[in-house]
């Protein structure tokens, strides 16, 4: 999915047009994706009781604030808010900015309460670059950008770094959202081939078999946020055979 194959909504005298990418559809607490463009000016304050919020600054940058004056920071392209259910937040955009959007249920929902981990000291704001890249499978790496010990109890946050190559199918055990945030590529999965652009969403349901291609020199970005709490080095092959990494 991408903006072009969904409309987008704002609110009157709001500056943030939201495009809905991954929806509830038939799913019981289901991960939701969306996309925010935003203009000049400050949003209408925003919060969610329900949802645990994950945002990722795509392009351009803007002045993110608590509106209880908790803590407010300067974010720009690669920088990535983590936002517990119930905060209150806005944003302030001199220019322009295009933001995603993961919400994630938080605790308080049967299968929450079952997920949600015992988590660190709780992390606002992460930027991409400032953490170790860790190994994945074959000769990829990802950075993780919220997990349990940044704070977040029920999902991870992280970028995987794909180069050239032709990945074989595998799966994962947990359920994820992936955006592409940088390069392009493709998506293979059950028999059909779809090209992937930055800002295109696509959802990964728990052991369904998928891979990622990237025929480009150079690396493909892709931002993926996943539930319960986990590696993202955790996949196995048809077969059910763990997938290697370069740690083993």
């Amino acid at each position: 999915m991408d903006e072009s194959r969904v409309g987008g909504i704002r609110v009157p005298s709001d500056t943030v047009e939201i495009f809905e990418l991954i929806k509830p559809g038939d799913y019981a607490e289901p991960l939701i994706h969306r996309s925010m463009r935003v203009t000049s000016g400050l949003c209408l304050d925003r919060s969610d009781e329900a949802h645990d919020e994950f945002l990722y600054v795509l392009e351009g940058s803007a002045r993110f604030s608590f509106t209880d004056a908790s803590g407010a920071y300067e974010l720009r392209e690669g920088s990535a808010v983590h936002i517990q259910a119930g905060r209150a937040w806005n944003l302030a955009v001199e220019n322009s900015a295009w933001l995603l959007s993961f919400l994630v249920p938080a605790p308080g929902t049967p299968w929450a309460d079952a997920l949600a981990k015992q988590t660190g000291k709780v992390v606002d704001v992460a930027e991409l670059g400032a953490q170790a890249a860790e190994a994945a499978s074959s000769d990829r790496q990802f950075e993780v950008l919220f997990d349990a010990s940044r704070g977040s109890r029920g999902a991870t946050m992280f970028v995987g770094f794909i180069p050239t190559s032709g990945a074989p199918e595998h799966y994962h055990l947990y359920d994820e959202i992936c955006v592409i945030v940088g390069g392009s590529g493709i998506l293979k999965c059950r028999g059909i081939d779809q090209k992937l652009r930055k800002g295109s969403a696509f959802h990964v349901a728990p052991r369904l078999l998928h891979a990622l291609e990237n025929p480009n020199p150079e690396d493909l970005w892709v931002l993926g946020v996943f539930r319960p709490e986990g590696s993202a080095a955790a996949a196995f092959y048809p077969d059910g055979t763990p997938a290697p990494n370069n740690e083993e």
